[in-house]
């Protein structure tokens, strides 16, 4: 008479799949927790170095255009009383602010 696990036709077939299904489904469900508390981690580092990164840039990004703006207003205001661009640049104010393009973007 033969052994349980070693039937033979439809029902040892889905016997033997079902055990295999069942290891298989173990294995994935281990490997799959491996990978996503790897993913965590490396998530988890992407996230802080940026925000140490990242967001001190930002922040000089937004400070450096509200002082161009600022130093628009004051240009504004000083080519109204006669200050020319030449001056303006004496005075310090950035190309940026006075309406002029960069020597990085002038074409040759």
């Amino acid at each position: 008479m033969p052994s349980s696990t070693t039937e033979g036709g439809i029902k040892g077939f889905f016997t033997r799949a079902g055990t295999s299904f069942l290891a298989g489904g173990l294995y994935a469900k281990e490997k799959a927790w491996t990978l996503a508390k790897m993913g965590g981690k490396v998530g988890f580092y992407v996230a802080t170095t940026s925000i140490v990164v990242l967001m001190p840039l930002i922040f000089e990004i937004m400070r450096e255009g509200q002082m161009i703006e600022t130093d628009k207003l004051q240009v504004k205001e000083l080519r109204q009383q006669g200050y020319s661009d030449s001056q303006l640049q004496e005075l310090g104010f950035p190309k940026a602010a006075l309406g002029l393009s960069p020597a990085v973007l002038k074409s040759t």
